[in-house]
């Protein structure tokens, strides 16, 4: 049964206040089939994060007369008032999306005059009402894979510390993807058909300034489409998504000096023959972040394989491994050949042994 229904506009307070419940936005006319309010337009983003394989619905609404400024890098400043909504659900079966889904929790970000302002909803048994939570849930859910293959999971919607470790970069809190117009660039479907996202927002009045040639649009692949990119821009874009949030400079993992930025260009910045400052048992018997052409002698592939909570990377937001995507990353790394830097480093170790035999005591 739908649980649609008439209501009036999106009640969203331009001060960032937070309501004990997610109704009093009205962003939803039907939560259960995540069909939003007139006003609160579905986006995509062109490589999304993973999240324990759940299906994530994104929606973006912008108060009534303004719009995102589109900035010089391509950034996207979104005007006060203005909402970023991502939902949480499991298929009841990945192959057969019109089976029906189990929704979890809605999270909300609100431009306020402070900054950003992020909060999470989680949502009760029958979809009819979600609540804001702080302590985080932990929410049993089962899905039939894409493969065929029955699972279950305890999905754990994170508790607000947890959410700062990914959205919080120099005591600023802040969403990831949508503030990006490389992430939006891209095309989807809507109800007149397919178009490009930017394009689409400009053509509604939800963006200003957008490039008027495609080209001066900055654009990044599609993890999992081979024809958006090669190997190496798509495991780019991919840890871009998961991982550079805190691996960039500001960042809290940033201490380890890993920048897995996509604009990174400096082999060694993103990991190449980098071994690591504090790496502790999330080493393994590895010696470096990324080593060339082995991907069982790289800790990145390690922290991304394991769900152990001390060594598995992302540290939050994740708890299952996301089989396709190490694999895309296993590929990229036996694939990768740096030969200047493996000689260089060739030299260097056999100067250490050579010295390490020097001081041997006769």
């Amino acid at each position: 049964p739908s649980n649609a229904q008439d209501m009036g506009p999106v009640n969203i307070e331009s001060n960032g206040k937070l309501a004990g419940v997610l109704s009093t936005y009205n962003l939803f006319r039907d939560a259960r089939r995540q069909i939003p309010n007139e006003g609160v337009i579905p986006y995509e983003l062109s490589t999304p994060h993973f999240a324990d394989y759940a299906t994530l619905h994104r929606f973006v609404w912008i108060p009534k007369g303004q719009s995102c400024q589109y900035g010089p890098q391509g950034e996207l400043h979104y005007p006060l008032g203005s909402a970023i909504i991502l939902t949480v659900g499991y298929l009841d079966d990945m192959r057969a999306p019109e089976h029906g889904e189990q929704i979890v929790e809605t999270r909300l970000w609100i431009r306020s005059p402070g900054g950003w302002v992020g909060a999470q909803y989680v949502w009760n048994d029958d979809t009819s009402e979600a609540r804001l939570s702080v302590a985080g849930k932990k929410v049993d859910v089962a899905w039939v894979h894409s493969n065929g293959e029955d699972r279950e999971y305890a999905y754990r919607a994170p508790n607000q510390n947890q959410c700062s470790q990914c959205h919080e970069m120099d005591e600023q809190s802040f969403p990831l993807g949508p503030v990006h117009a490389r992430y939006l660039n891209t095309s989807m479907n809507y109800d007149h058909g397919r178009q490009n996202q930017l394009e689409y927002w400009s053509q509604i009045g939800y963006l200003s300034g957008l490039p008027a040639k495609q080209q001066q649009i900055p654009r990044i692949a599609d993890w999992d489409d081979p024809e958006t990119g090669d190997v190496d821009s798509r495991a780019r874009a991919y840890l871009d998504m998961n991982c550079s949030s805190c691996h960039r400079p500001g960042g809290i993992g940033f201490t380890s000096g890993l920048d897995l930025r996509y604009e990174q260009d400096e082999p060694v910045r993103f990991g190449v023959y980098k071994a690591p400052v504090a790496a502790g048992r999330s080493a393994g018997n590895a010696r470096f972040v990324i080593k060339p052409g082995d991907p069982e002698k790289s800790i990145l592939m390690l922290r991304l394989r394991s769900t152990d909570p001390g060594i598995r990377m992302p540290i939050v937001g994740r708890g299952l491994m996301h089989e396709e995507g190490v694999e895309l990353i296993r590929q990229w790394i036996s694939e990768m050949k740096y030969p200047e830097m493996a000689a260089h480093q060739d030299r260097l170790d056999q100067e250490r042994k050579a010295q390490a035999t020097l001081e041997v005591p006769q």
